[in-house]
């Protein structure tokens, strides 16, 4: 752009053209330009496309091990037909790690078919300096009203610590709670109460957190056949306590405290007949 006549250019004057245009602005001078691309608009317009051309994946531990070890992007998570989640990793941790945890996440829930569960993962190279989970929510749910139920509905969260198990669960939790009947692979026999509540944790994929105390030397007597479950181990456990020991069952977590109270939004307490 030429200043006006009868006005002295300045140096920037001189260096410096802008031209725009529908797609890109390209900024530069003599020997020298910058070409501008929006980027997070064509991912806006060619993102959610390319995953609806995208054939889905079981949501198993062995089809996430064939992503390649580090590669980051976008992904979406599908029930069946039913686009449920969509998310993004992180600086640090890769596909192979977010999506592992969330193959962890849909095992033993109530009304959850981890069957019906497939992924759809896409490496993006430049993805750090775009918050591409939010223009995959926005751009998903405006084609789809309804979509991706699971987005802030606590799919995912980490222990919200002691404190917080009186508070009201959260959506997912509710919809799908924990089964606490299924078989568990682990140690049987006869076992201290701390080290058969750690092996019962190892082998199940929600939360369990119990108490450490000194009563937790005590030992309990696990049958082999049938196989031990969640509530198997609990009932074990506290008949081999002494009183006011409680094992609760929340919606997402199983806590085991020496406490006797009814919490607000438990599911069951087991304590010693």
């Amino acid at each position: 752009m030429r200043p006006p006549r009868g006005t002295r250019p300045s140096i920037r004057d001189l260096l410096t053209v802008t031209v725009e245009t529908d797609e890109v602005a390209i900024l530069g001078g003599r020997g020298y330009a910058e070409f501008e691309i929006d980027i997070e608009d064509i991912l806006r317009t060619t993102l959610p496309t390319f995953f609806e051309k995208m054939t889905a994946a079981p949501l198993t531990e062995e089809t996430v091990d064939r992503i390649p070890p580090g590669a980051k992007g976008a992904y979406l998570l599908l029930h069946g037909r039913d686009v449920v989640y969509a998310g993004k990793t992180d600086t640090r941790h890769g596909f192979r790690d977010r999506l592992g945890r969330h193959s962890e996440s849909i095992q033993h829930r109530v009304g959850l078919d981890p069957r019906k569960m497939a992924f759809k993962a896409v490496r993006i190279m430049v993805f750090s300096a775009f918050d591409v989970e939010a223009i995959l929510i926005d751009e998903l749910r405006a084609k789809m009203p309804g979509a991706l139920p699971w987005n802030n509905s606590g799919f995912g969260s980490n222990d919200p610590g002691r404190r917080r198990d009186g508070q009201i669960p959260a959506n997912f939790d509710k919809w799908f709670p924990i089964d606490i009947d299924r078989p568990l692979e682990m140690p049987t026999g006869r076992l201290k109460v701390a080290d058969a509540l750690q092996n019962a944790k190892s082998a199940v994929p929600y939360l369990l957190r119990f108490q450490e105390h000194g009563d937790l030397v005590a030992r309990m007597t696990l049958p082999p056949k049938p196989k031990p479950t969640m509530r198997s181990v609990l009932t074990t456990a506290i008949d081999a306590l002494p009183p006011n020991w409680q094992a609760t069952v929340l919606h997402g977590r199983v806590i085991m405290y020496w406490e006797s109270r009814d919490y607000d939004y438990m599911v069951e307490a087991i304590r010693k007949v």
